[in-house]
């Protein structure tokens, strides 16, 4: 019997007993190997295959744009994402928009209303109407997922 004809015989019996995935595993490590990420294959893996767990943040990262494809920035962009996430919760503390008290998700609401420019003169003003709120919220931690990674949770 070939290596060839082991292997098939492996990803089969491993299909069956429901670890479908060996190979696209070794496939995506091979791709996550390279110094400069190739976008527009790790975007046709993560639409063909699942994408493991252990993967999963950093190629998402690389996809919307938050990480860089090269390996090396990937720590020092990082390290920028949250002391922009910082600087931006320090000033919405300093103009009394958000407090300790305040709810994460309209910290983050009011972090994208301060980073498109549609922040309101007053606090005071009411964040959204009451019929949409869930859905506006959603959004806005969304987008600010997508613009600035994941943010750091200060306790």
């Amino acid at each position: 019997m070939t290596e060839d004809s082991q292997r098939n015989f492996r990803s089969v019996y491993y299909e069956k007993v429901g670890f479908r995935g060996v190979e696209e595993k070794k496939s995506l490590e091979i791709l996550l190997k390279d110094d400069r990420l190739d976008t527009e294959k790790l975007c046709t893996f993560s639409q063909r295959f699942p994408l493991p767990s252990m993967y999963r943040a950093l190629v998402w990262k690389v996809l919307l744009g938050i990480l860089p494809p090269h390996h090396e920035s990937h720590a020092k962009v990082m390290m920028y994402r949250k002391e922009q996430y910082l600087d931006v919760l320090h000033a919405l503390k300093v103009v009394r928009f958000v407090s300790d008290a305040t709810p994460q998700a309209e910290v983050y609401l009011r972090m994208y209303q301060l980073e498109s420019g549609k922040l309101p003169r007053s606090p005071s003003f009411p964040l959204i109407p009451q019929d949409s709120s869930d859905a506006i919220v959603s959004k806005a931690i969304d987008l600010w997922h997508k613009h600035c990674g994941t943010p750091v949770h200060s306790s």
